[in-house]
């Protein structure tokens, strides 16, 4: 039937989902009388991933930490992800966020070389080094670990 809660009506129908106890108000803009495309990777809603990308803090406060475990919510929904991601949930989040694909895995990954753990401070000890793009290495400098090398060194 029409929605109910105050916030869908005209905008919205109650839907009864198998595994609910009662029907939820969705908004049109969430159903389709078809059946959606498959997530992409071939991951499922509700499928648990790990993150392999290096760290990540965005402006509203949510995180990627290397391999911190989510769950797929669903396709990606942002313009520079979409159908090249999935939307996770990680626990320390306030929302789900779009990762790559190629930033997650289905099974935990390897640990960081060294012992090192994603986010612990680290200090620069060889020799000073500017590279062609501008960053720098400085002997002495304080850095966080974001995760494994990721060039062939």
């Amino acid at each position: 039937g029409p929605a109910t809660a105050a916030t869908h009506k005209g905008k919205g129908v109650n839907v009864m989902f198998d595994y609910n106890k009662a029907g939820v108000d969705c908004y049109l803009s969430t159903l389709s009388a078809e059946a959606p495309e498959p997530v992409p990777g071939g991951y499922q809603a509700g499928q648990e991933v790990f993150f392999t990308g290096s760290c990540q803090t965005f402006a509203s406060g949510n995180k990627l930490v290397y391999g911190d475990c989510g769950k797929v919510l669903g396709p990606a929904t942002s313009d520079t992800h979409k159908g090249k991601g999935v939307e996770v949930m990680f626990t320390h989040n306030k929302g789900g966020v779009d990762c790559y694909l190629t930033e997650l895995s289905a099974a935990a990954p390897e640990p960081i070389p060294g012992g090192y753990q994603a986010g612990q401070e680290v200090f620069f000890t060889g020799s000073c080094q500017t590279f062609a793009d501008g960053d720098q290495l400085v002997y002495g400098d304080c850095g966080k670990v974001l995760g494994p090398a990721t060039a062939a060194t």
